[in-house]
């Protein structure tokens, strides 16, 4: 995810996330499109639950962009399992090359990560020590080429996420450090995605390819509410 940034009438500067498009494989800001994913094939955890139709997911799709995930997703839900009674399990780099205005950076994603939960999906999250740990990795990076944000994440043959990774850069591409409402923006966009989310149209969303909002708009939380309301998997 590229980075842009603007100034507000009050003359604070706010850095903002910029998402392109490209690329298969991997899921991310700048090379994110319909298929975008990797999976690990590893049989289906709800293999007899049926499946959603698109008139049974259309009849509580007002005010979200359920339909152009489902055009991005070739027609797939993919998202969590529940996790409620066991967490999600979150490991944020917390190393010390993160000093200065960057060591707020942890405390921003877990904000990011916080926000989506109080959505009210049945995703808890906890934080774990170690890596090889978690459920969802967050990493950090000097520069990411055209982007400051990517996303890569796994599912399971019905549809359910696996495994997570973000890569958050921590400069925009004139060289300028994100100051941490800027990096919780692009926080929350990219969680989205490990979350099964993709791009909105609206760019009043936090999930619109350039990001211009630091914060969840109602046709977000419409739409990360409805995806964890249907069965995983393809809709019939």
């Amino acid at each position: 995810m590229v980075f842009r940034k603007y100034i507000p009438s009050v003359g604070r500067l706010l850095t903002i996330a910029v998402a392109a498009i490209a690329a298969a494989g991997i899921a991310d800001c700048a090379s994110y499109a319909a298929g975008s994913y990797e999976s690990s094939l590893n049989g289906s955890l709800a293999a007899s639950v049926p499946r959603a139709t698109l008139g049974e997911i259309l009849l509580d799709a007002d005010g979200t962009y359920i339909q152009k995930l489902l055009a991005d997703r070739d027609s797939t839900i993919e998202r969590w399992p529940d996790h409620v009674v066991r967490p999600l399990r979150v490991w944020i780099d917390s190393s010390d090359k993160l000093t200065g205005v960057q060591a707020a950076y942890p405390a921003a994603v877990r904000g990011a990560f916080e926000e989506w939960s109080l959505t009210g999906i049945p995703v808890r999250v906890t934080y774990v020590p170690r890596d090889g740990d978690a459920d969802v990795r967050v990493k950090w990076t000097d520069h990411l080429e055209r982007k400051t944000g990517s996303t890569t994440w796994r599912t399971d043959r019905g549809g359910f996420l696996t495994g997570s990774d973000i890569t958050l850069a921590t400069h925009i591409s004139d060289g300028h450090s994100l100051d941490a409402r800027g990096m919780r923006a692009i926080a929350l966009h990219e969680v989205g995605h490990a979350l099964g989310l993709s791009h909105s149209d609206d760019p009043h969303d936090i999930m619109a390819p350039l990001v211009r909002v630091d914060g969840l708009s109602s046709s977000d939380r419409g739409t990360i509410k409805l995806l964890y309301s249907l069965p995983a998997g393809h809709i019939r």
